[in-house]
């Protein structure tokens, strides 16, 4: 049996799951997932020539801390690749910070407490380098954070990032446990008229902008069928042409015999093993500098979503987004 954990935050585990919950407020965004964990990020002005954004992290529960990452700009071969900078606020150094080769880096807990100060006071922050500066906007950061502590029941408690007062922290929301979902294996032998009959399967699907290679001969020659059952089947066949890091393949769900009845799950999966998991990856924004991850198991009755996450604001940070901020987790257990 092997564990299959996508985008897990040590903390997180706790009982019943919570509904996620949004926000995008000019410069900044947070998602909280169905744990209560909540994931703040803030970003330079669209637009921006040098390019950055913060991550400030959460999960619900008495104690716990607030975490923060920064990721500076990597797309372009002009990208600037310091090996580290100093968070500047009102031209002043307030902290330096060492950056990897991916020009990301763990924030120090000082360092976090000066940029919230800043931020949540309405003040933009820097971080630089010799010459190059990095410009973090403070606008929407008020709104944001403070849905965190919304989320989380902090407001007016001294653990609250923005509506701080001096109620007890001991009893803020409480963390819910991450589901726990055990996956199935799909098996994967093929059957004589497995072919002819993913072909026919694909060709009673109406055609749709979201796969526009659904009637393509060569297309359809790549097409797979595995039998997830006695009376249904997983389908599978190339919807766009390959793109890097953007999954291409359209998924159906659909009867063994006439009427088929195909029904989609995704037009943007990657290839599949037969392992019980469909992971789906799109990529937005001009740049690709933004888009999503879903995944669903097969839980042996049904495809369940198990993980959906957002790459955050388009603003050209880094390809699929700075961050992944994800509104679903699930802890899946893969069985035999």
């Amino acid at each position: 049996m092997r564990r299959f954990t996508l985008i897990l935050w040590a903390a997180l585990a706790a009982p019943v799951a919570a509904g996620a919950q949004s926000l995008e407020s000019k410069d900044w965004q947070v998602v909280c997932d169905n744990t209560r964990a909540c994931r703040a990020a803030g970003y330079s002005v669209e637009g921006s020539d040098m390019p950055v954004s913060v991550m400030l992290a959460r999960a619900s529960g008495p104690g716990m801390p607030l975490v923060g990452e920064l990721q500076l700009g990597t797309l372009g071969a002009g990208a600037v690749r310091p090996g580290s900078v100093f968070l500047t606020i009102a031209g002043k150094p307030a902290g330096p910070i060492r950056l990897d080769r991916d020009n990301h880096a763990a924030l120090s807990q000082p360092v976090i407490a000066a940029l919230l100060r800043a931020v949540v006071g309405g003040t933009d922050v820097s971080f630089t380098a010799g010459k190059s500066a990095w410009r973090l906007s403070a606008s929407g950061a008020v709104d944001v954070l403070s849905q965190i502590d919304d989320v989380q029941g902090r407001a007016g408690r001294t653990s609250a990032i923005v509506r701080r007062g001096n109620g007890s922290d001991g009893d803020v929301a409480s963390a819910m446990a991450m589901p726990r979902l055990q996956g199935v294996f799909i098996p994967t032998a093929a059957q004589p008229d497995d072919r002819a009959l993913a072909v026919r399967v694909l060709a009673s699907i109406q055609s749709s902008p979201s796969c526009p290679l659904l009637d393509d001969g060569n297309a359809q020659a790549k097409a797979r069928l595995w039998h997830i059952d006695a009376n249904r089947l997983l389908v599978t066949q190339p919807c766009q042409a390959p793109a890097s890091n953007v999954g291409n393949n359209g998924y159906w769900l659909a009867n063994l015999r006439p009427p088929y009845d195909a029904k989609p799950m995704t037009t943007s999966g990657g290839d599949y093993d037969g392992s019980g998991t469909i992971v789906a990856r799109r990529l937005d924004g001009p740049a690709g500098d933004c888009g999503t991850i879903e995944a669903w198991t097969w839980n042996g009755y049904r495809f369940e979503q198990t993980f959906a996450a957002t790459g955050g604001l388009c603003r050209g940070v880094k390809a699929g987004g700075a961050w992944q901020l994800p509104s679903v987790v699930t802890d899946v257990v893969q069985g035999n």
